[in-house]
């Protein structure tokens, strides 16, 4: 089970991950903050090969990941791009077309906190954080994954509450998965009944 932790610059993404890492969860940690902090590839320079990096070592990353019906947070997932190219209006490369978006079971998108932190990786501003976290909600929702807002709550409530829906999904997923076992049960008894009775 994977689920995303999505949404716009200082919302409190980074602070949810880390609480989750301490409460024992595995985590994927995001590739835009370490891209920057490299230097080759910035986003205030050349968004469009900014965004092809850290793509690039999303989708490896992500390759990497074993599936599990425990899941794994990742502190933004492969269409977070998408909705910076969307933003800026910079043609949205076909390699987006081509992902894979079944491995999302969800995607918690953070609301905007109050108040916008800036440093030397992050030079938005709240206004811009407001207007990305409705392209991402749409980002993840076209490809028909389920998007739950995270609201703006003090971060232990908001673990208590990506925790909470988390087990409910992973309840929701445990049924679907026993109902599927029951139909194809029925279907090979009634199949082997058929047989006995032909025979």
């Amino acid at each position: 089970m994977r689920a995303v932790i999505t949404g716009g610059p200082s919302v409190g993404k980074t602070t949810i991950i880390a609480m989750l890492a301490e409460l024992g969860y595995p985590v994927l940690q995001e590739f835009a903050t370490q891209v920057i902090k490299e230097g080759e590839f910035l986003p205030w320079v050349d968004r469009a090969k900014f965004q092809a990096e850290v793509l690039r070592r999303q989708v490896e990353a992500e390759k990497g990941l074993v599936d599990s019906h425990e899941p794994t947070f990742l502190d933004r997932g492969l269409f977070d791009g998408e909705a910076y190219y969307i933003y800026d209006k910079i043609e949205i490369p076909e390699a987006f077309s081509k992902l894979d978006a079944s491995n999302y079971t969800i995607a918690f998108l953070v609301e905007e906190l109050p108040f916008f932190e800036v440093n030397h990786v992050r030079r938005e501003n709240l206004s811009f954080t407001k207007e990305i976290s409705v392209i991402l909600e749409n980002c993840y929702r076209s490809r028909n994954v389920e998007v739950i807002r995270v609201p703006a709550m003090d971060p232990q409530e908001r673990i208590d509450f990506v925790v909470a829906e988390t087990k409910r999904l992973q309840r929701r997923e445990l049924q679907k998965r026993w109902s599927i076992r029951e139909r194809i049960s029925i279907v090979m008894t009634t199949e082997m009944e058929q047989s006995v009775a032909a025979g």
